[in-house]
């Protein structure tokens, strides 16, 4: 009888373990891809950290925190090259930034010797408006904010000042603001690379998860990225249950606005490879060095 009340209290203890090791931890940053697991997030599999700005993300990095996190691509490659340990899962976000005005804001020329309320000094948000501007040799002066918020903020309570946002704050601005005149940083870096997406946001995986660990993230990141831009109406609502304060009409146009596809990593490479060869001319600090093949994790 003790040998057998021994055993059961074993595989209770086997058990509670198997349960803990059986959730997938995903740190996620507010905005795009925030919506873009969404899915996921409402899953007993996995533990979802939403969090606000770099700084966490760069922590999650380096103590390996979490199995997957959500981040700017040149984040990841960046942590890669001081600690290899995420890899380059796939890209779920291509492009959701957006200069905003109440007026004189119909082309990029509009922006000439004009000052512009930028969020995210070297983060993408940055590199991206500075390429752009730098191509088309447009002078102006950037002043710098802590956040996208801050930004919307400021935009809010002055609206004649030219803002660079992102979603959802796009959106929400949208529905407040009136008239309102908009250049979407896609459409512009288009202008310049014959494409009008560029990986912004990747989904970084630990290297040591087990291939079949793997291919489940990686199956259900794509089955949830197609129900948000399928039935936006329906992830609105989840978003919602989730604890968003958003208004279900600005989580419906932040989805359409968002750019979301998941493209794993062997697909998405060169893309990602002349995005990076584009902030090394631009900033080589930003990445540090251009990451080696093993750091393209996805496959499917």
């Amino acid at each position: 009888m003790k040998k057998l009340i021994i055993a059961l209290w074993l595989i209770l203890i086997l058990s509670a373990c198997r349960t803990t090791q059986d959730v997938i931890t995903m740190m996620v940053p507010s905005g795009s891809p925030e919506l873009a697991q969404l899915f996921m997030q409402n899953q007993d599999l996995y533990q979802v950290d939403i969090v606000q700005g770099a700084d966490p993300l760069i922590a999650a990095f380096g103590a390996q925190s979490h199995d997957v996190i959500f981040a700017p691509t040149n984040l990841g490659a960046k942590m890669y090259s001081a600690n290899p340990s995420y890899i380059l899962l796939g890209v779920v976000v291509w492009g959701n930034f957006y200069l905003v005005s109440n007026s004189g804001l119909d082309d990029l020329t509009d922006l000439s010797q004009k000052e512009i309320t930028v969020f995210g000094q070297n983060q993408t948000s940055d590199i991206i408006l500075r390429h752009i501007l730098r191509e088309h040799n447009i002078q102006t002066e950037l002043t710098y904010v802590d956040s996208v918020a801050t930004a919307t903020s400021l935009f809010l309570a002055d609206p004649s000042r030219i803002v660079l946002t992102a979603e959802p704050s796009f959106s929400k601005i949208q529905s407040i603001a009136n008239p309102l005149k908009w250049i979407s940083l896609q459409e512009a870096y288009g202008s310049i690379h014959g494409t009008s997406n560029y990986p912004q946001a990747g989904v970084f995986i630990r290297r040591d998860i087990d291939d079949h660990t793997k291919v489940q993230i990686e199956d259900d990141i794509k089955e949830s990225v197609e129900r948000v831009t399928e039935q936006p109406m329906i992830a609105a609502e989840l978003a919602i249950s989730l604890g968003s304060t958003l208004e279900k009409s600005i989580i419906i146009n932040a989805i359409s606005n968002s750019n979301l596809m998941y493209q794993p990593a062997s697909l998405a490479k060169n893309e990602v490879i002349t995005y990076f060869e584009m902030i090394m001319r631009f900033n080589s600090n930003l990445i540090g060095s251009m990451p080696p093949s093993d750091f393209y994790g996805g496959h499917s």
